[in-house]
């Protein structure tokens, strides 16, 4: 037999939440709270924006009134009682004038042989090997010393390179640092090891900077020899 429903047609349609799928049911409700805490976040940072907005406009009608106000343009220069130093400041008196003369001359021609040391090594090529260095403290020109004769160089540097395009850089390099002057290239040969290897042997010199000055020399006065002759008369 099959099975016929005598409930009306308004009854058989409404079902209750119980009949509905769960799925459903859950989706709806969390959707509602989404909705429910969006808004009220809305609510929260409009107040917010406006108690800020109130913040800024009181700020503004400060400042313009700050603004507004009138400034002295020439105010009055206080005067002030002059300081006496507890202890005097002390004189320079004739002879320590000579001592810090003298002592600005010696320091004038110090030569710092770290700060050079540290130039060099900045400088130095990679594929240059060193073997000998020797720095020496430049004299002043003696007076009456015979013209044209170079002063002694106070840097001589000795080494090794691959080629002669080292030793061409290595020049170029040490013309750039600031205590050395003259850099020329003394003498260089090549030689070939028994494994085939070419080297290029080198000697540079170099003038250090801060000489002192040359003696200057004392003009002499040749001696005058003067003879006084006396008349003396006979009187009769």
């Amino acid at each position: 037999m099959r099975a016929v429903n005598l409930l009306p047609r308004d009854l058989a349609q409404n079902k209750s939440i119980r009949e509905e799928d769960p799925a459903v049911v859950v989706g709806s409700a969390l959707g509602v709270i989404v909705m429910i805490a969006l808004s009220a976040s809305f609510f929260n940072a409009h107040r917010t924006a406006n108690s800020e907005q109130k913040r800024l406009t009181a700020a503004r009608l400060e400042l313009a009134a700050f603004s507004q106000k009138p400034r002295a343009t020439n105010p009055k220069p206080v005067r002030t009682a002059p300081v006496t130093p507890i202890v005097p400041s002390p004189a320079i008196t004739g002879e320590e004038a000579s001592w810090l003369s003298a002592v600005g001359a010696t320091l004038a021609q110090r030569i710092a042989w770290d700060r050079i040391l540290r130039e060099v090594s900045l400088v130095m090529p990679d594929d240059i090997t060193l073997t000998a260095l020797t720095m020496a403290a430049p004299t002043a020109a003696v007076a009456g010393a015979v013209p044209g004769t170079a002063p002694a160089q106070g840097f001589v540097v000795s080494g090794s390179a691959y080629s002669y395009d080292g030793v061409a850089r290595l020049l170029s390099r040490l013309a750039l640092v600031p205590d050395l002057s003259d850099v020329t290239l003394t003498n260089s040969s090549q030689s070939k090891s028994a494994g085939g290897a070419v080297s290029v042997q080198f000697s540079i010199n170099a003038a250090v900077k801060g000489a002192p000055a040359a003696a200057a020399a004392t003009p002499t006065v040749p001696a005058t020899t003067g003879t006084t002759s006396t008349t003396t008369g006979v009187s009769s």
